[in-house]
C-alpha cells in the first residue's frame, strides 16, 4: 500500500488530528530529541484517520496490512511534525500575531457550514459555540490551540525557506518531454512504454492515469452484482434467472437504484456514492466494456456474465472522449513537475534532520514495514 510519506492526513480532519494535545500523563509511543509523543496523542490522530477511511474508503481497512501501514504513517507523521517544529524554533522562525489570527480565523471558517444542512451559518456566536465545543471535545484550551497554530505557521515558513526556495520552475523542454511520455503511455503501445527509463515512467504513469480519467470516454452507471458461490452449472443457471428478474425490476422503475442495490446486489459499495459509479472505457476487460458502452442512456443491460457472477447495469449518463493539446495541459504539468521536485527536496531535508536527531520508537506493528524513521539514538 503506497501512502504519501508527508502530510498525508486527510483534509477532513480539522482540529483533532493535527492539533491533538493530551490532557493527562500517559505512556509514550516515541521520543524525538527527548520530546515525547504520547500514546493518547498518537491514538487520537490514528482514530481520526481511521474514521476518515471508514467514511470515504472503507474497503482499505479490510486488509490488515493496510491498517498497519496507516498506523505506521500516523506515527511517521507525528515524528515529522515534531522534527519540523523543533527545527523551526532552532532556526528562529518568527510568526506575527496577525498571522496566527488569520490561521485561527481560517479554522473557525470551517464551522460556518452547518454539517447537517450544508447551509452557511452567518451568526458569529453560533460559529464560536461550535468551535469552542470542538476545542473542548479535543481536550484543548484556546491557548494550546493558538500555540499549535503558531507552530504550524512556523513550519510552513521553514519549508518555504529551506525547501521551496531551492525549487526552480521546470523548463518548457522538460514539460514537453513529460507530455510526450504521457501521450505514449495513453496510446497503449506497450513495447515503447516498456522502453522508457524507470524514473520517467514513475513520473508519467500517474499523470497519464489522471488525464485518462478526465478525458476518456466514460459512463455513469448503477450496477447490481449477483455473486457466484460455487460456480456449479445449477447455480449459474439460477443466478442468471435472478439477474433477468432484477433487470425486469429495474425497468419497472418502481424502486430507486439504491433500493434495488440494497435488496439484490452482493456488492453494496456503490451505495457509498448514491448507488452510482463512473466506468472509464478501457479499464475493464474488452468484452465487458463493449457490452456496457453499447447500452443507451436510461437503458438496462442484459445480464453480463463474469467469472464471479452476473452484472445488471443501468446506464445513467455517457461522456464522449475529449482531446487535449500540449498548450492546455502544460501549466498543470509544470506544477506537477515542480511538486515532484519539492517532494524530493523535502524528503532530502527530512532525512538530514533525522540523521542529526535522536529518535526512539516504543511501538511495533504486526506487519513488517519499511522503516521510515531513524530509530536508533545517536
Amino acid at each position: 500500500m503506497h501512502i504519501n510519506k508527508l502530510f498525508f492526513i486527510p483534509a477532513v480532519l480539522l482540529i483533532g488530528a493535527t492539533l491533538a494535545n493530551a490532557k493527562v500523563v500517559d505512556s509514550n509511543v516515541a521520543t524525538v530529541n527527548g520530546q515525547a509523543i504520547s500514546s493518547s496523542q498518537y491514538n487520537k490522530m490514528l482514530n481520526a484517520v481511521l474514521e476518515s477511511y471508514k467514511a470515504r474508503n472503507p474497503q482499505v481497512l479490510q486488509n490488515p496490512q493496510n491498517v498497519n501501514a496507516i498506523k505506521q504513517e500516523v506515527l511517521n507523521e507525528l515524528i515529522t511534525e515534531t522534527l519540523l517544529t523543533q527545527n523551526a524554533k532552532k532556526e528562529g522562525i518568527k510568526v506575527k500575531d496577525s498571522e496566527v489570527a488569520d490561521g485561527i480565523n481560517e479554522i473557525k471558517g470551517r464551522f460556518s457550514i452547518d454539517p447537517l444542512t450544508g447551509q452557511r451559518i452567518t451568526d458569529q456566536k453560533q460559529i464560536d459555540v461550535a468551535f469552542n465545543a470542538e476545542l473542548q471535545k479535543e481536550g484543548l484550551t484556546y491557548q494550546q490551540f493558538e500555540t499549535k497554530i503558531k507552530d504550524q505557521i512556523s513550519v510552513r515558513k521553514l519549508i518555504d525557506n529551506v525547501v521551496n526556495s531551492k525549487v526552480t520552475p521546470p523548463t518548457k523542454e522538460q514539460v514537453k518531454a513529460l507530455y510526450d511520455d504521457v501521450i505514449l503511455i495513453m496510446s497503449g503501445e506497450e513495447e515503447k512504454v516498456k522502453a522508457l527509463p524507470k524514473n520517467r515512467l514513475e513520473q508519467a504513469v500517474p499523470l497519464a492515469a489522471k488525464l485518462n480519467q478526465l478525458t476518456a470516454e466514460q459512463i455513469r452507471i448503477s450496477p447490481i452484482f449477483v455473486k457466484f458461490e460455487n460456480n456449479t452449472p445449477a447455480e449459474i443457471s439460477a443466478k442468471e434467472k435472478l439477474a433477468k428478474k432484477i433487470k425486469k425490476e429495474v425497468k419497472k422503475g418502481k424502486q430507486t437504484m439504491p433500493e434495488l442495490i440494497e435488496q439484490y446486489s452482493d456488492d453494496k459499495s456503490p451505495l457509498q456514492t448514491g448507488g452510482e459509479m463512473i466506468l472509464i472505457k478501457g479499464v475493464m476487460p474488452k468484452d465487458f466494456d463493449e457490452k456496457i458502452f453499447a447500452v443507451n442512456v436510461g437503458d438496462v443491460s442484459d445480464p453480463i456474465k463474469t467469472d464471479n457472477g452476473y452484472y445488471v447495469i443501468k446506464v445513467q449518463e455517457k461522456k464522449a472522449k475529449r482531446d487535449f493539446t500540449f498548450e492546455q495541459v502544460a501549466p498543470d504539468m509544470g506544477q506537477y513537475l515542480a511538486a515532484i521536485k519539492m517532494q524530493e527536496e523535502m524528503n532530502s531535508y527530512l532525512n538530514t534532520l533525522k540523521d542529526k536527531s535522536k529518535i526512539k520508537v516504543m511501538v511495533k506493528f504486526n506487519e513488517p514495514e519499511k522503516e521510515a524513521t531513524k530509530t536508533e539514538a545517536k
